[in-house]
């Protein structure tokens, strides 16, 4: 496989970007790495080996904040196990790193669902880490067993994530409950903000984010669940487990197919359901 990393800086160019990275630069504290395939060459090794120093200087950086894997085209499905080496070079320096507050991973192919393999001690023992946002993903990718492992690592740190956002995502009915399963053996870990959004589920995944919800250890705050395929029976659920909420404070159904009905069960709801703009 051939391929060509980047590394975007605003407009900088690449090479000024990784310089700043390896100088631990402290006015640096944003990075987008995209990894893309280049026609021009013919060594996988010499990609492998400038996609592993990318993750070394990642992870031996005290100053940036945000990370951003985006297109990683790397993760071809034509070469899984090529894919996955490739992957694992990157991700073995990030694990490294301590000062990431905030990742962001979009337009992976399938092994976007591995970061919990791949990424498992940044996620579980990166002290700093706050928020992580999963977007458009491969249809192909629903499987329970990926979605624990994304999930996993997060019930081993000490406190909670801020954010756990999962956006335009293959996140079916059976992967909303595994995640819910294993947040409910510690729910004191459940992220503060909780986004399921534009991502294909129903009924199912409703009853199991009501148990969530009905956890006397539940600590989630707001609940996005917007643009799903959530009906008046999956409404009423949510609406019964919020009357035994006590930290709930936002919830969003915006662009679901709840009638009249379905709103009608939210009358005796304390906290702000996002409807549309409007409080209930």
């Amino acid at each position: 496989m051939d391929l060509l990393v980047h590394m975007f800086d605003k407009n900088l160019r690449s090479h000024i970007t990784r310089k700043r990275i390896t100088r631990n630069d402290p006015k640096f504290d944003t990075l987008l790495v995209s990894i893309a395939q280049d026609p021009r060459s013919k060594q996988s090794i010499t990609a492998a080996v400038d996609i592993a120093e990318v993750g070394r200087d990642i992870g031996r950086n005290t100053n940036l904040k945000d990370l951003s894997l985006d297109d990683l085209h790397c993760l071809d499905h034509t070469d899984i196990v090529l894919s996955a080496w490739m992957f694992n070079l990157l991700c073995e320096g990030i694990n490294e790193n301590k000062s990431i507050q905030s990742l962001t991973v979009s337009n992976f192919s399938h092994n976007q669902w591995q970061l919990g393999h791949f990424l498992r001690p940044f996620l579980a023992n990166n002290p700093s880490l706050r928020s992580m946002c999963v977007m458009t993903g491969g249809g192909y990718t629903r499987s329970a067993e990926n979605m624990r492992l994304l999930v996993s690592p997060l019930l081993e740190r000490d406190d909670p994530l801020g954010e756990l956002c999962f956006i335009e995502n293959a996140v079916n009915d059976e992967m909303v409950c595994v995640l819910v399963d294993e947040f409910l053996k510690n729910p004191s870990l459940a992220p503060k903000k909780l986004q399921i959004a534009a991502c294909g589920f129903g009924f199912a995944g409703c009853q199991a984010l009501a148990k969530l919800l009905k956890s006397p250890s539940c600590t989630t705050e707001t609940l996005d669940i917007s643009d799903n395929y959530i009906e008046d029976d999956g409404a009423a659920c949510l609406a019964e487990a919020l009357v035994m909420n006590n930290t709930l404070s936002e919830l969003s159904l915006e662009g679901n197919r709840i009638t009249t009905k379905g709103w009608r069960a939210f009358s005796s709801v304390t906290c702000f359901v996002r409807r549309q703009h409007e409080r209930l």
